[in-house]
């Protein structure tokens, strides 16, 4: 195939003090097996270590394929959001961590089945992951897909890692609408839900990523199905849940015509309104929302009642 003529995938990468680990996560970018040309758009959030010094290295390498923008400290949302609204000309778009790293196949596996879809529809790609410490000897996995993905799943369950998310332009289009991204909890989340609402999720079961474990990295994962409804236990104590709900109220005024039309509105707005605990009581008694397992539903129906939720 002509060089020219090959389809290109925009990774982007928001860095924040990661000279540790961004070496090694930079090399399994570079070295993917793919048929695809492979751009590294990084945005340094404001880093006081030698990332950057450690990222200018790769550009002065590979002048064609690294990219860096210094930024000032706006949060790992935000950053993602700025890479994202000002990338265009690319056929593929793909979040990456700084501190991961990436199975060689991974981009082609992506890519190819986005484009088993009519390339008319908002396509968002997301998988499993390997559970890794720094001796990166697989001990888990992030959570699996066990039930169909609705807006009564992923509106109140975070279920697609931004680390491994890829989308098409036709996705990447519809989220470089202005939005108010300090109302945004988790970017992953948010995109998920523009993809499931907008187009379609397509779930891999099978881990292309090392995801990494370690005291200081801000999303952890539990093993099993005990550990992860550990962890949520734990993000919810710690007030993740009241934060997600804002950013459902967000997301509902901002997609309330399509909400209305796919006809999700009225169980989402209910869900949203129920603000007593009996009110909250009367609504579970019909609620269509669910998480993947019934163990993680009945966790959430809990944490509501106690307004942790």
């Amino acid at each position: 195939m002509n060089t020219a003529d090959r389809k290109r995938i925009l990774v982007m990468m928001s860095t924040y003090n990661g000279e540790k680990y961004i070496r090694s996560q930079i090399d399994s970018i570079l070295s993917q097996k793919t048929e695809f040309g492979i751009t590294l758009r990084i945005r340094d959030d404001g880093s006081t270590d030698n990332t950057c010094a450690v990222i200018e290295e790769y550009t002065t390498r590979y002048p064609n394929n690294v990219e860096l923008i210094k930024g000032h400290n706006i949060g790992c949302n935000a950053s993602f959001f700025s890479l994202l609204q000002n990338a265009e000309g690319y056929d593929f778009y793909s979040f990456s961590d700084q501190d991961d790293i990436w199975l060689s196949g991974k981009l082609q596996t992506a890519c190819k089945a986005i484009e088993r879809v009519d390339a008319d529809i908002p396509v968002l790609y997301a998988s499993v992951s390997h559970l890794v410490h720094d001796d990166l000897v697989p001990y888990g996995t992030t959570r699996k897909k066990e039930r169909s993905f609705s807006m009564y799943n992923t509106i109140i369950q975070n279920i697609c890692p931004g680390h491994t998310q890829v989308m098409n332009e036709k996705l990447a289009e519809l989220l470089r609408k202005p939005i108010d991204t300090s109302r945004i909890y988790v970017y992953d989340s948010w995109i998920t839900n523009i993809a499931n609402l907008y187009g379609k999720v397509l779930f891999d079961n099978h881990p292309h990523t090392y995801y990494r474990q370690y005291d200081g990295n801000q999303l952890g994962s539990g093993v099993g199905r005990l550990g992860q409804l550990i962890a949520s236990r734990k993000r919810i104590s710690s007030g993740d849940g009241t934060k997600y709900r804002k950013q459902i109220e967000y997301f509902v005024e901002m997609n309330s015509a399509k909400l209305k039309e796919a006809g999700y509105y009225d169980e989402i707005l209910s869900f949203i309104k129920a603000d007593s605990f009996m009110k909250k009581i009367k609504y579970f008694a019909s609620s269509k929302l669910y998480r993947q397992t019934s163990l993680e539903t009945s966790a959430f129906k809990a944490a509501v009642l106690l307004n942790r939720y």
